[in-house]
């Protein structure tokens, strides 16, 4: 009996330690770009996105390639696609955004090429805001600092907390 009773905490640590390995190979293989399938909690996070997407009215002063040598991604039909490795700001979040805050886009150069930048809102239309540039981009000439132009809510992909 005592012999049971002392091989419990080795079975306990074995467990973690199984399960603890276990995690740690499907990140490394997850980094490494292998294919996994989604775990229950991924799959809940895809179709919790995708029931609030909502998809971007055309309209002219948004970015394009013709227009502006760039477009910008649409963060939150991305994240009905992929799971990020951190939360998307939530449409409550975004709708509490106002003007001299700073939220970070993925902006798409003419090689699908993808850039993350800081961006100031100036100005807010409905869903619509606009904003500058407060960096300058690494690879696209278009991407100057003090650039203004349009962008949706859909495309933020991060708000920078005061």
């Amino acid at each position: 009996m005592n012999y049971i009773i002392n091989s419990i905490p080795f079975l306990i640590i074995g467990i973690i330690l199984y399960f603890s390995l276990k995690k740690q190979m499907r990140k490394e293989d997850k980094y490494f770009g292998k294919k996994l399938p989604l775990t229950k909690r991924e799959n809940k996070i895809l179709e919790n996105y995708k029931a609030v997407y909502v998809e971007i009215a055309f309209d002219a002063r948004l970015p394009t390639f013709e227009k502006d040598k760039f477009e910008l991604v649409d963060i939150a039909k991305t994240a009905t696609e992929i799971i990020y490795d951190h939360p998307i700001p939530t449409k409550q979040e975004k709708e509490r955004v106002g003007t001299k805050r700073f939220v970070k886009l993925k902006f798409l150069d003419k090689n699908f090429d993808v850039e993350r930048i800081w961006v100031e809102i100036t100005e807010r239309d409905g869903k619509l805001f606009k904003g500058m540039l407060r960096n300058e981009s690494l690879s696209n000439d278009a991407l100057q600092s003090e650039k203004e132009f349009w962008f949706h809510s859909n495309h933020i992909f991060q708000i920078r907390n005061k």
